[in-house]
């Protein structure tokens, strides 16, 4: 019954999206959300559900392929430089795919081909999300219905850290629990409704980091308190989730944030954002002081070399191992053994940091190669977050945006294989396409208004 439900909304939201396309992300939102939670009701628990948002995805694109071809070429005329590396990066991609062929053999060809769609997927994700932002309310649309999804969805969180029994509830591979061990700490990692902790963990931090933004945004201190508690029901389930990587996703954004706004302050934000902090503050102490709970506290602690080494993701030892060129593609690609026949060079994935995962699969030009698309793609987003408030673009969205772009960067370096989650992978893309296309908003606006415009007629007599 709960798969049928859910593949009638599934066929109703891809329904809806080729009458409105920018709609139909919004119910893409919510299969993303829904998609976990029914495959684990599934029996069997069926891989393909946790691609259900894909389906609506690529109707999505077809409905909306013609703004999409437009806004596309417009970026490259934009971003020539930045277009130019996506174009050599994709290069890379097919010389990895080939090379993956080489490593499992034709009979695996499913493996690189699987990864190689992986990697494909956030480009048009990209130019969606800079076709999607025509202005910004709608981001702040998408904002507010994310923000309520997923605060019904991280009450699952809750209920498992609870203890209460359900099939909807804990890790898909391991319904049972799981226990991540620290010298001296044992913690039993939570998932909730998703189907795994750092899809949770992820999804939290968006939350806390959506809920930060809207609360900034508001004028006063009393119209900002929900949203404060919005950040503060986020950030209580980045803790739950047992992953330090998602407690610090939304200190990275703080940092980026406040990095790059904190001159623009007005008193109400300043006033908001120390709220902010008193509340996430709150979450922290009430967990450490609670006895069952103090461990999530104490686990999110980490030393500087920790955080070398999690930056670092084991791109020294892939060298080692895998050669100058890698292992091709899929040998790091998470769900690669759904396809993979027999046993071999997929035992190279072990990497769990975004440089080892690029350079096992792409070899070492292909990870100088990503991080010149993400040097310039920083340069860009700090020219981007300089320009002052226009009519329908703030610098505040702006910087937020920056702040989620940055945080996800930094997040897959520490936990690229969480990013082989086509939710994720299409909202980080997204993000970084509504981020580009900001500093185009206000003659967006003067052309929809010169287009609205009545035509003159010429008198007659």
């Amino acid at each position: 019954m709960i798969t049928l439900a859910f593949a009638a909304f599934v066929i109703l939201a891809m329904a809806l999206s080729l009458v409105d396309w920018r709609r139909g992300w919004l119910l893409a939102l919510v299969v993303g959300v829904l998609q976990d939670p029914a495959r684990k009701l599934t029996p069997g628990t069926p891989v393909v559900m946790t691609f259900s948002i894909v389906a609506v995805y690529a109707v999505i694109l077809f409905s909306s392929h013609q703004t999409l071809l437009r806004n596309m070429r417009e970026m490259a005329r934009r971003y020539g430089q930045m277009y130019t590396a996506a174009l050599l990066l994709l290069l890379f991609l097919f010389i990895s795919a080939i090379n993956g062929l080489a490593t499992f053999g034709l009979e695996n060809w499913k493996v690189p081909a699987l990864s190689f769609i992986v990697y494909l997927m956030p480009i048009p994700a990209v130019a969606f999300g800079y076709a999607y932002l025509d202005r910004e309310e709608r981001l702040l649309i998408l904002f507010r219905v994310y923000a309520a999804i997923t605060s019904v969805a991280m009450i699952g969180t809750l209920l498992e850290y609870y203890h209460v029994q359900s099939p909807a509830l804990g890790l898909v591979a391991l319904p049972e629990g799981y226990i991540r061990y620290l010298p001296g700490l044992q913690i039993r990692i939570l998932s909730g409704f998703y189907r795994a902790p750092d899809i949770m963990g992820w999804h939290a931090a968006m939350l806390a980091i959506v809920g930060i933004t809207m609360a900034l945004r508001r004028a006063t201190l009393k119209s900002a308190l929900p949203w404060i508690g919005v950040s503060a029901w986020g950030f209580l389930s980045c803790m739950l989730s047992g992953r330090r990587k998602a407690v610090y996703m939304v200190a990275v954004f703080a940092l980026a944030f406040v990095w790059r706004y904190i001159r623009r302050m007005n008193i109400a934000q300043i006033v908001s954002f120390i709220f902010i902090g008193f509340a996430l503050g709150l979450v922290i102490r009430n967990i450490a002081q609670n006895e069952e709970s103090s461990m999530y506290a104490a686990g999110t602690s980490i030393t500087s070399g920790e955080v070398f080494e999690r930056l670092e993701g084991g791109f020294s030892g892939t060298i080692e191992q895998a050669g100058f060129l890698g292992a091709g593609l899929g040998s790091a690609t998470q769900g690669t053994y759904h396809v993979v026949q027999g046993h071999g060079a997929q035992q190279l994935g072990w990497q769990e940091g975004g440089l080892g995962k690029l350079a096992v699969e792409l070899g070492v030009p292909g990870v100088i190669v990503a991080g010149i698309l993400g040097m310039l793609l920083l340069r860009l987003a700090f020219i981007i977050t300089r320009f002052p408030d226009e009519p329908d673009s703030s610098q505040l969205v702006r910087v937020a945006l920056f702040g989620i772009v940055v945080a996800n960067i930094v997040n897959f370096l520490v936990s690229a294989q969480a990013y082989s989650d086509p939710v994720l992978t299409l909202m980080s893309a997204f993000f970084v396409g509504a981020l580009l296309a900001t500093p185009a908003l206000e003659g967006r606006r003067v052309a929809a208004a010169e287009t609205a415009a009545p035509i003159p007629q010429l008198a007659t007599t």
